[in-house]
C-alpha cells in the first residue's frame, strides 16, 4: 500500500505536479489544524488554506486515491502503508522523525517546489578565482553534497546548498529557506519580487545556506575555523563576510553569484577560492568529435 501525507498551504503547480506523479497512491492524508500546536510555525500562515478546503482541492486534483485529514494523535494508526510520500520540507522531515510516527515504514521524499530559474542564475563560470581547480573525489563528493541540499531549498529564483567539512569529515550542512516556514514566499508572497538583482538584498523573508550553516553551527557550540566551505553557488557579499567572520580557511564552489564583488571580501579574508570542476571524468577510448 502507498500513501502519500502532506500539507497543503497553498495550491500551486509544483503541487499538482507532486500529486500527479504520485497519483497511484491508494491514500492522501492532509494534517489537520491540530499539527499547528506540534509546528507552532504554522499559526503564523494566516492566508493559508484551512486544511478542510485543502482536502477538497485535493479531491479536485487527485481522483483515484482516497483523502482525508487526519490530526497529530492519529498518526500512529493512520499511518501504516508499505511505502510513505512525504514533500521534502523540514516540516514533513520533522513530522517522520517524530516518536509516535511508525518506524517500519519506507519514506519517500520528494519536491514540491517550483524552480522559476533565469538565465542569469545558470550562468558558467566565475570570472576569477585562485588559479586553483579541483577534481578531487572528496573535493567533488562534498560539492555535489552541497548542490543535494540546494535541491531543498524553497526559493522560487536560486537554490544554494552549503556544506562545512574538516579532515576529509562533513561538519554542517544547509540550503537557503524562508523564514517564519519555507512557504512564506508562496503565502505571502516574495518582496524580492518588488526588487532587481542587487538591490535591497536584506528585504527578504530568506536566510542564505552559509549564513543558515554558520548560525546552525553556532547553536550547536560548532566551531568552523579552519574548516573547508563548499558552496553549490559562489557567496553574496554579505554571505563572504559571515564566511570571514567564522573563520573559513577554504570555499570551494561551482557556481557564480551575480554580485561577484562578494570574492574582494572572501579575498580579503585571506580565503582561498578553489573552483571545483564537476564535469564527468571523461570515457578512456570513448570518440570525440
Amino acid at each position: 500500500m502507498k500513501q502519500t501525507i502532506l500539507y497543503l498551504p497553498v495550491v500551486h503547480a509544483g503541487y499538482e505536479a507532486f500529486l500527479s506523479r504520485h497519483a497511484d497512491s491508494d491514500e492522501i492524508l492532509i494534517l489537520g489544524s491540530g499539527f499547528a500546536s506540534v509546528f507552532r510555525s504554522l499559526t503564523k500562515e494566516i492566508r493559508a488554506l484551512s486544511p478542510e478546503r485543502a482536502v477538497e482541492y485535493v479531491r479536485m486534483i487527485a481522483h483515484g486515491p482516497r483523502v482525508r485529514l487526519i490530526e497529530p494523535a492519529d498518526i500512529p494508526d493512520a499511518v501504516f502503508g508499505d511505502v510513505v510520500v512525504l514533500p521534502d520540507e523540514e516540516i514533513m522531515h520533522t513530522l517522520a522523525g517524530m516518536p509516535d510516527f511508525p518506524s517500519k515504514v519506507t519514506c519517500h521524499f520528494d519536491s514540491t517546489f517550483l524552480r522559476w530559474d533565469r538565465e542569469w542564475s545558470r550562468a558558467g563560470k566565475p570570472a576569477h578565482f585562485d588559479g586553483s581547480v579541483s577534481r578531487a573525489v572528496l573535493d567533488r563528493t562534498f560539492l555535489d553534497q552541497a548542490r543535494r541540499e540546494s535541491q531543498r531549498s524553497s526559493d522560487w529564483w536560486r537554490q544554494v546548498g552549503a556544506v562545512a567539512a574538516r579532515n576529509g569529515q562533513v561538519l554542517k550542512a544547509s540550503y537557503n529557506h524562508h523564514h517564519p516556514t519555507e512557504y512564506a514566499p508562496y503565502i505571502d508572497g516574495d518582496p524580492r519580487n518588488e526588487f532587481s538583482r542587487g538591490v535591497r538584498p536584506d528585504l527578504s523573508t530568506a536566510i542564505h545556506a552559509e549564513a543558515s550553516l554558520v548560525a546552525r553551527a553556532a547553536r550547536d557550540g560548532l566551531s568552523l575555523a579552519g574548516a573547508d566551505l563548499y558552496v553549490s553557488t559562489f557567496p553574496c557579499p554579505s554571505c563572504a563576510r559571515i564566511v570571514v567572520e567564522a573563520g573559513f580557511r577554504r570555499c570551494f564552489f561551482a557556481g557564480p553569484y551575480s554580485m561577484l564583488d562578494g570574492e574582494t571580501i572572501l579575498r580579503a579574508g585571506d580565503i582561498e577560492l578553489i573552483w571545483v570542476d564537476m564535469e564527468p571524468e571523461p570515457v578512456i577510448g570513448a570518440e570525440t568529435s
